[in-house]
């Protein structure tokens, strides 16, 4: 009888929530950001369209279908590699990082050159050769729930990713096949709490499959935020009518700025932009005070720079960090930032003072 293995992806005592960055996006530390795009990118000027409404609504990824799977050999397959080229640019042109769903092992490494996030459809989740190639790229996942698959089957398939030393897996529930054609693939809104509780990896929500009308989009939007979802997916097309892949599941650019309206995502953003002009405002004033004391240390023939000074601040500054939630690695490295802006500022008021002297 041989022993379990241990899964890298069950949740233990000393593990907490993986925090997933993508750029300066976070998934998984108490935020809820929001990933959006086309089905397929189309062409340029519709990509750029919704890139451009994307961020201005508070979008945190642009993801657009680049190598597109069809169930019909005669559906859009979407534009390979010019797409790839068009979402990379559209994206650092918004500022947005970028995702897109890779759907066989010979592109990931090409699809892992221009996009920073990776998915895994619902279709491909026990793809196995799929899953470790993609893992092995070296770039964060999203792996899709298969319409099929229960929770150990979904968990079991991060473990491929896993298994390739990849930490940064977003896990996405996005529909279970159900009996009554009217909610198509059914979004277990009890599966996010459930699966938080067996792994430590986040989970995001799709709500688009279950729908079948984009007006559904915003309440299952909203279910998945008071579960504590981890993020969502939000499919988004300027034309969603004559849009050449997706099946009604889009909302046009108007519906998603009122989704995030709804889910109060430009709020938030206008919460951090006051906090980052506070900010602003303090370093400014703190700055000030440093360099009318350099002033003060100059006309009494004192050295500007005080080094047990600021050893004792710093270490000030890691202690306080903790107490209130912030990295205290970052925290010392902005203050010793501050610290030398502050000092070039005394050195150039005090030059200025000795030259205003001397004349």
């Amino acid at each position: 009888m041989t022993d379990e293995p241990i899964l890298k992806s069950r949740r233990r005592p000393d593990v907490d929530t993986t925090v997933v960055a993508v750029g300066a996006v976070r998934f998984g530390d108490g935020s809820y950001p929001v990933v959006a795009g086309p089905v397929a990118v189309e062409s340029e000027e519709q990509l750029d369209a919704v890139a451009t409404a994307v961020a201005a609504a508070g979008g945190a990824v642009l993801r657009a279908g680049t190598f597109v799977g069809s169930p019909s050999p005669y559906g859009f397959r979407g534009l390979g590699k010019e797409a790839l080229y068009l979402l990379e640019h559209a994206g650092r042109r918004a500022g947005l990082p970028t995702a897109t769903e890779v759907v066989e092992p010979g592109v990931a490494e090409l699809v892992a050159e221009h996009v920073d996030l990776l998915e895994i459809g619902p279709a491909q989740m026990q793809d196995f050769a799929l899953l470790s190639a993609v893992g092995a790229v070296g770039k964060p996942v999203i792996l899709h729930r298969g319409p099929s698959a229960t929770v150990d089957e979904w968990l079991f398939a991060a473990e491929y990713i896993l298994a390739q030393d990849n930490h940064d897996v977003i896990l996405c529930e996005r529909g279970s096949r159900g009996f009554d054609p009217r909610t198509s693939d059914t979004v277990e809104i009890s599966a996010v709490p459930v699966v938080q509780r067996l792994t430590h990896l986040p989970v995001i929500v799709d709500p688009a499959p279950t729908s079948g009308a984009a007006d559904l989009m915003g309440p299952l939007a909203l279910a998945a935020r008071a579960v504590g979802a981890d993020g969502l997916i939000v499919r988004v097309h300027p034309d969603p009518v004559n849009a050449r892949a997706g099946n009604g599941d889009q909302i046009d650019l108007d519906g998603f700025a009122d989704l995030m309206a709804g889910l109060g995502i430009p709020a938030l953003r206008d919460e951090i932009d006051r906090l980052d002009r506070e900010l602003l405002r303090i370093v400014a004033e703190r700055v000030r005070h440093a360099t009318d004391i350099g002033r003060i240390k100059a006309r009494r023939n004192m050295a500007l720079r005080s080094p047990d000074r600021e050893a004792e601040l710093l270490e000030e500054v890691r202690r306080d960090a903790g107490d209130v939630g912030l990295d205290p690695d970052f925290a010392v490295e902005l203050m010793e930032l501050i610290l030398a802006h502050s000092r070039s500022e005394q050195r150039r008021a005090v030059g200025r003072d000795a030259a205003d002297g001397a004349a």
